[in-house]
């Protein structure tokens, strides 16, 4: 009996070295496998981390061959990643394997396999042409709580046995950190897509708010410190000069006035309003620059509120209606002349048709003829003013073209001052060419409405009985015709103005007009390709007007 338990403490304490060896090697593998999860926890590049633990797993079990699969959300191996094989024998491999096998199983099902011979598993499909003999598999899917994101397996076990539970909980724990790394790469590609889609529609936000024709600040509490200024806003607020990137200080680089000149109340500033959550718009006022400048402004302004519904910034549009002002007042006063000058002309029409018709067979002939020259002499004169209106509106809407052709410049001035000469019988035209002039290129229609504009205006001012002349020159490859009147000239500060709208070059205040004549002129000969300008020596000493052609190119 004592030799038969001598027996058994003998086998028990085998048995129980036996355990303690098997348990020693189990926390060993167990201490390498979380060594193996930390030193790959540190790499940023997810390719790297999985390759990783490829290897790792291979060396921990151990095994010959290993293999980690990242799937898509329809489970398909997207990216594969392989531990055991040369480069040469991977690439004989061909594609990454579709899942339709034992690999596709562990990501349907998401249950581990512990297959002793793939040959008898009836799920097995066999391996690819080139592919290296393999008989055990052990395999786990990769989750991520019910999401299943690939598979970690393993082949060919080293120690001539079969994969075990052991080797299971060891290859779970890495593919628990393999699951960790594909999420934690997942978030970080998500933030990097968020990142760059953020600063994408900065840029775009940026691009856009430059272009718009209103000046836009992006202004902060509490006292409207400025955080954005559009380019139009730098121009507006800084001058023309202004450089991108510098950022305006109210108080300090502009302000706003009311329309009496007041500096503008801080409760009544729009920017400070829309701050405190109550939007302004369409208010007019005044920006005054650090220079002391002021422009006319229309404002608007609005509160930008963040996502908890508080006011976080405010928007400013202000918009220069200096020019807006400035076509307003211009469009009153052509509206003006227009009605003024053309009273005139219709009433002598009117008056002079209803005299015939009521009182014709009354009235003696030299009178009738007197009232028939009048009726003749306004129509002309309403003719060419509302010629040179369509012209001005032609030439402002940009649809006036010349139809430019040689023209011989001494025939087309003598049928000109033709019919000049005939509603001015006390005036004389002398002209003066020098011989041989090359034609000029021109437009001939345009040309002669310049020319009567030029003879009427020399009329006005030039004394009864007075000589208009007319010259014209060769200079180089350009002809320059002149035309000079002795009459009440131009004061050497408004020579640069005469062709201006609504500006006359005459002394004389009480001369009829309505001062377009000369401000077309300009249009229509620039459009043709030349230019104009005027010349006096002052009041009373005479005006000379000069229009410079090209020569005709043929």
């Amino acid at each position: 009996m004592e030799q038969e338990r001598q027996t058994e403490d003998a086998n028990r304490t085998v048995d129980d070295a036996r355990l303690d060896a098997a348990s020693s090697r189990r926390v060993d593998a167990l201490i390498a496998t979380y060594e193996a999860a930390l030193s790959v926890a540190s790499h940023l590049d997810l390719g790297a981390v999985l390759q990783r633990i490829a290897d790792r797993a291979r060396e921990i079990v151990p095994a010959k061959y290993s293999a980690l699969g990242v799937a898509d959300a329809n489970g398909k191996i997207i990216e594969f990643y392989t531990s055991g094989i040369t480069a040469e024998e991977r690439e004989l491999l061909g594609p990454i394997p579709e899942g339709h096998g034992l690999l596709g199983e562990l990501v349907r099902t998401a249950e581990p396999l512990l297959v002793p011979d793939l040959r008898a598993h009836p799920k097995s499909v066999g391996f690819p042409e080139h592919h290296p003999p393999m008989k055990t598999l052990l395999g786990v899917p990769i989750l991520l709580g019910n999401r299943v994101l690939g598979n970690l397996y393993m082949t060919e076990r080293y120690g001539d046995r079969p994969f075990d539970e052991q080797d299971l909980e060891i290859v779970q724990v890495l593919a628990a950190h393999a699951a960790s790394a594909i999420e934690r790469a997942q978030l970080h590609r998500q933030v990097e897509l968020a990142r760059a889609s953020a600063i994408e529609q900065r840029d775009q936000f940026r691009v856009l708010v430059d272009h718009l024709p209103s000046g836009v600040l992006i202004q902060k509490p509490p006292d409207g410190r400025v955080e954005l200024a559009n380019e139009a806003a730098l121009r507006l607020l800084l001058g023309e000069s202004a450089l991108r990137g510098i950022v305006p200080r109210y108080g300090v680089d502009f302000r706003l006035v009311d329309e009496d000149g007041q500096l503008l109340p801080a409760d009544q500033r729009p920017d400070l309003r829309a701050l405190n959550g109550i939007p302004t718009r369409n208010r007019q006022l005044l920006l005054e620059r650090a220079d002391g400048s002021r422009v006319a402004l229309l404002c608007q302004a609005a509160p930008l509120r963040n996502t908890d519904g508080e006011v976080s910034r405010a928007v400013s549009v202000y918009q220069d209606v200096t020019q807006l002002r400035a076509a307003e007042q211009i469009k009153d006063d052509f509206l003006s002349l227009v009605s003024h000058e053309f009273r005139t002309p219709l009433t002598a029409i009117l008056g002079g048709a209803r005299l015939l018709m009521n009182e014709g067979d009354r009235i003696d002939p030299g009178l009738r003829a007197e009232l028939l020259t009048d009726v003749a002499t306004e129509s002309d004169r309403l003719d060419r003013m509302l010629t040179n209106m369509l012209s001005l509106a032609a030439i402002m809407a940009g649809r006036l073209s010349p139809d430019t052709e040689p023209v011989l410049l001494g025939p087309f001035l003598r049928r000109v001052v033709a019919e000049v000469a005939r509603q001015a019988p006390d005036r004389a035209f002398p002209i003066e060419l020098t011989p041989d002039l090359p034609p000029a290129e021109c437009d001939p229609e345009l040309l002669m409405q310049v020319m009567r504009n030029l003879y009427e205006n020399a009329i006005k001012y030039a004394p009864d009985g007075e000589i208009i002349r007319t010259s014209v020159e060769q200079r180089d490859n350009t002809l320059v015709l002149r035309v000079t009147d002795d009459g009440a000239g131009i004061a050497p500060e408004h020579v640069s103005g005469v062709f201006e709208r609504f500006r006359r070059p005459g002394a004389d205040p009480t001369v009829r007009g309505m001062g377009l004549g000369l401000y077309l002129s300009r249009h229509l000969v620039e459009v043709q390709g030349g230019s104009i300008w005027a010349e006096s020596g002052g009041p009373g000493q005479g005006a000379t007007f000069s229009i410079e052609l090209p020569i005709a190119r043929e």
